[in-house]
This record gives structure tokens, sequence and C-alpha cells, in this order.
């Protein structure tokens, strides 16, 4: 069994090194790693190909145009659909999962039992003052953010659920918050870690840019960004690492109070997101 990674990366990519090495270290023999950038000579191509090349995959894709909903699953289920029987680890840039077990043996029993994806929760890590640090390249990025907590759904309402790993064929809602097709391992089986390093360097101004956006095309997901740049107007620039909604907690590398935290985003996505046909669809990348 090959198991693929499977990412796109675009507006900012300094977590990709960290990400991509995190995960050849579990076993990942397959990057593909598909720029979205906002044309053939945004900056943030060229630096898509360094660190790809540097790691030894390449850009695997190359799409061009507007940071739209809609083309993100696409670019996803294309990067998949040539194998569609395939293990694929999904994951944007920022996003490094740390699974219960060993990640091959886990899919090997997934299709043992005929499950087509698992799905995990977001833990949001931060600098350890709650501020917003830049990402160092020399200096493990879990010492860097030392601190994780449930952040996206008290602050952003946003949907903590992500699937983690399908099968080629998996249909996925945008964000790959929650699949449309297959059958799914249960999640008292497995339910992976996702920790998020979303919260760095110029997340404040990335989060500016969405909001103006998404709300210039009447895409109600502006609202996310904008909860949390109220949020940070409110607390002085930071995380507030005393809320008590926020489980904020040392990590080393996993959350020591990860059993509540699952429950949390478990029951969170299904009950305030999942409403068939489409499951999850709002987005908290």
């Amino acid at each position: 069994m090959k198991i693929h990674l499977t990412t796109v990366a675009g507006a900012f990519v300094e977590v990709l090194p960290h990400m991509l090495e995190h995960y050849r270290t579990h076993g990942v023999e397959s990057f593909l790693v598909n720029a979205h950038v906002g044309s053939a000579a945004d900056p943030a191509l060229d630096r898509i190909r360094q660190i790809t090349g540097e790691f030894g995959c390449g850009v695997h894709s190359i799409t061009c145009g507007p940071w739209l909903q809609d083309v993100n699953p696409s670019i996803y289920e294309r990067s998949r659909s040539a194998l569609p029987d395939d293990w694929f680890i999904l994951a944007d840039q920022d996003e490094l999962q740390l699974y219960p077990g060993d990640l091959r043996v886990i899919l090997e029993q997934c299709d043992a039992k005929g499950y087509d994806y698992v799905e995990g929760g977001f833990i949001d890590r931060i600098a350890s003052d709650g501020g917003f640090a830049p990402v160092l390249h020399d200096r493990s990025i879990w010492e860097q953010f030392p601190l994780g907590g449930y952040i996206s759904t008290p602050i952003l309402d946003a949907n903590p659920n992500k699937i983690v790993a399908a099968k080629g064929h998996v249909k996925l809602v945008p964000g790959q918050h929650a699949a449309l097709s297959g059958r799914g391992c249960p999640v008292e089986e497995c339910y992976v870690e996702v920790h998020h390093f979303k919260w760095v360097a110029g997340i404040i101004e990335r989060l500016e840019h969405r909001a103006a956006f998404y709300k210039e095309q009447n895409d109600p997901l502006w609202k996310e960004s904008a909860k949390f740049l109220d949020y940070v107007r409110a607390h002085h620039g930071r995380i507030d690492l005393t809320g008590p909604l926020l489980h904020i907690a040392p990590c080393s590398p996993r959350h020591p109070s990860w059993d509540i935290v699952k429950r949390l985003c478990w029951s969170t996505a299904r009950a305030r997101y999942w409403s068939p046909p489409m499951r999850g669809a709002a987005s908290s990348d």
C-alpha cells in the first residue's frame, strides 16, 4: 500500500517545510503539492517551488485565480481521482496530523474493515504568550508554538472537524470538513489530532484581506475572519490564554486533554454543521 499526501499551498507557505518533513517521518511516500496562486507572477509560486525543490517532490499542479471555496475542493479531488482506491492524507500546509498509532497500520485496518475515510479535529497551536510569532525554519515548529487549544469554534464559530485521510474516490465538502460518500471509520475507533499552525505572524493581515474579499463576493465566510479580528482587538492583539472555553494547555506534542477536545470537535461538528445532503460546509482554513 502506497500512502500519498495531497495539499494545496498558496497565500502563506512558511509552515510547508515543517509539514512535508512531518509526514515523511510518518511513512508518507508520495507528495502531491498543488500550488494555488493569484497569477503565474505571484511570488508565492517561487517560494512553493523552492520549498518543494529542496524537499525533493516538486510542484504537482499549478492553479491561478481567486481563492474561492469551490476551487480548492476541485484541486484536492483532481489530485486524487487518478488513484481512486489509494489512500491519501489530506492536509492544508498548516495542518500536522498526529495519529493514535502507526499510520500504515491504521490504514491497513481501515482497508480490512471496509472504511473509506478517517476523521480528526483541530488542536490550534499558538505561541507561549498568545501572540502571533513568525515561523522559523531552523527550529522545531512544535517548540515554537508549544500551546494548543480548542480555538477555531469558540472564537470563529468554525467547523473543527476534518477528513484527515480518504480513498481517492471519496467525495468531500469544501475545506475537507466532511465526506459526502464512502464509509467512515467510527470516531470511537480512530479520531486524529490535527495540529493547526495557522495562528502565526501575518495572520491578522491575511484575515483582513480574506474578510474583505469574501464580503465582496457575498460569501458568508467573511464573518469567520471578522469574528477573529474582533476578538483579537478586544484582547489587546493576542489570544487570551485563560479563556475557559479554549482549553489552552502546553502540548508535548499531544494535547494533555485531547479526550475533552475530541468530544468537543466531534459533537460540535455533528450538532451544528451536519445537515444532509451538504454536511460541514463551513470552512475554517
